[in-house]
């Protein structure tokens, strides 16, 4: 029999209907059986499937029809598939080197949403309980006197991330200083804060159509441990995100027993579960003190010499294993060289010395430590670094902005040992394993698991690859079934005088078993930044 392209649709749609209705109890059928493997559970889950299963068959048999009755090849079926569900990609970027402001477009920019998101959040606090600390300890007027100093690893600033004030407070501060241009506005902690804020706002219609504990999920934010307060944001974006796609949610009771963070209602019954990974792991934290350390050191002797400029080191040993004194001495060492710049190699690794004038003119008045300020006096790229992390510092007497750089040091560094690279680019499949862990036995979940990659390219390759092989070889509960998880991979940065910026990088994982690709389609990809324009590889805030 021949069939019209209209025939064939009208056909489609009724099995499609069909298997939509089956799916929801073949859920419930597993779970029952899991549940209480019984002969009568076991035998109802079985016919169930069997008529899932030839749902399935008799809908993929359809679809090859479509080439023979529409006249259009395959390749054009599943271009025109993929436009019709929203899916179009422009490229699917892994690599870090593609995950830059010059290949990844803003998608909303900070300035329209920020006053809006800081008002909601406000509206949630009780009264006083912001003023409990000041708003002058968000900021970062230390960096401009005595003997201020910065050090950035992975990108971050280890006192922005771990600061002593409630993080909450923190963001709110820090996005006030953000909209009213203070001077000492923290540029470090606000490139994540800053947009994690604005897309609260942007999501706030969709977070009120949440059930569940929405408003105690909101109360966590300020009730809650300092350090949680990236996670709920998390959750509760990834809430909002399902919302957007047009998904039924609420949250789910927080117990004592382990349990998933969000319930999803369609296309068939499963949970979510949501895993943050801090911005900095312990090894990395502890590298960057050793590194701190040898900076200061440096600084000592460099002034003692009247030395100014750029020290670069490469190491082949672990910071741990390093002796910081001798490293100083090799590193002072290199002005008595003709050309002070060529790298000399030592057992520890490589040194180099690009010296300056005590005294440095900029272009302008130049924020201090800002992306502009490091790129001109020491050649540090914000936007994608090439070094694990940067320790500086000049004599700012008290200015925020500065039109020239007095006393400019810095030390640039970075680890390629073998041992370190791999300590570094640790996967966070620790996380995952956590998140199989919550979900209940005889659900379906989806895992999202974050985390922060700001390091340099070899090393967030080295990651993504790392937990790729590992996932594939993961193996959680058979009473369990997880058809896909996502890795969101962010990027927070500050450009240029400070402009925060947030790339955000998702990568899809589809189970082998139980995978059901459909399933991107119908959940978020991007948490934290917008989804207006989307494309595989990620998107940016500005």
């Amino acid at each position: 029999m021949t069939r019209t392209v209209e025939e064939l649709m009208i056909e489609l749609d009724a099995v499609k209907g069909k298997l939509d209705s089956v799916l929801p109890k073949l859920a419930k059928a597993r779970v029952a059986y899991l549940k209480n493997p019984s002969d009568i559970t076991k035998t109802v889950l079985e016919e169930i499937q069997a008529e899932a299963i030839e749902l399935q068959q008799e809908y993929s048999q359809l679809v090859s029809l479509i080439p023979a009755v529409t006249g259009l090849s395959r390749d054009e079926v599943d271009a025109l598939t993929k436009e019709v569900r929203g899916t179009r990609r422009t490229e699917y970027r892994l690599a870090r080197e593609s995950l830059t402001r010059n290949e990844i477009g803003p998608t909303a920019w900070i300035e329209d949403y920020l006053d809006a998101a800081i008002e909601r959040v406000k509206s949630i606090l009780p009264p006083r309980w912001l003023a409990e600390e000041p708003r002058y300890a968000a900021q970062t007027t230390s960096l401009a006197f005595g003997d201020g100093y910065l050090s950035l690893t992975k990108g971050l600033r280890p006192e922005s991330e771990m600061h002593p004030i409630h993080r909450l407070r923190q963001a709110i501060y820090v996005a006030e200083d953000f909209l009213q241009d203070q001077p000492f506005y923290d540029q470090f902690a606000g490139c994540f804060l800053v947009p994690a804020l604005t897309r609260l706002a942007i999501q706030e219609p969709n977070l009120k159509h949440v059930g569940g504990e929405r408003e105690e999920r909101l109360h966590h934010l300020w009730k809650g441990p300092s350090g949680q307060v990236d996670a709920t944001l998390f959750e509760l974006l990834t809430a909002a995100g399902c919302v957007e796609k047009g998904r039924e949610v609420e949250f789910i009771s927080t117990t004592s027993e382990k349990s998933p963070d969000i319930r999803c209602y369609d296309p068939y019954p499963l949970v979510i579960e949501c895993k943050k990974q801090a911005s900095l792991s312990k090894y990395e934290a502890a590298e960057e003190s050793i590194m701190r350390h040898l900076f200061l050191l440096l600084r000592i002797a460099a002034r003692r010499h009247g030395l100014y400029g750029t020290f670069q080191l490469e190491l082949t040993l672990e910071a741990s294993l390093i002796d910081a004194d001798e490293i100083v001495r090799s590193l002072v060492s290199q002005r008595l060289l003709p050309n002070p710049s060529r790298r000399l190699t030592y057992s520890w690794g490589t040194s180099a010395f690009f010296p300056s004038q005590r005294r440095n003119p900029l272009p302008g008045p130049t924020r201090i430590y800002s992306p502009n300020m490091l790129k001109v006096l020491f050649g540090w790229e914000s936007d994608l670094p090439t070094w694990d992390g940067i320790c500086c510092s000049i004599d700012a007497r008290g200015e925020p902005f500065v039109d020239e750089a007095l006393e400019p040091i810095a030390l640039l560094w970075r680890n390629d040992s073998e041992i370190a690279l791999k300590k570094r680019s640790k996967a966070p499949l620790n996380l995952f394993s956590k998140a199989s862990l919550q979900i209940p036995p005889g659900e379906f979940g989806i895992i999202y698991v974050s985390c922060v990659e700001g390091t340099r390219a070899k090393v967030a390759d080295m990651r993504q690859d790392a937990f790729a092989d590992r996932l594939q070889a993961f193996e959680h509960s058979a009473k369990v079934r997880i058809p896909i998880s996502l890795l969101v991979r962010l990027y927070p940065r500050c450009l240029d005088h400070g402009q925060p910026d947030l790339i955000e990088s998702s990568v899809r994982y589809l189970s082998a078993e139980h995978g059901d690709a459909d399933l991107f389609d119908r959940f978020p990809e991007m948490i934290f930044t917008h989804n207006d324009i989307e494309d595989e590889s990620g998107e940016g805030s500005r």
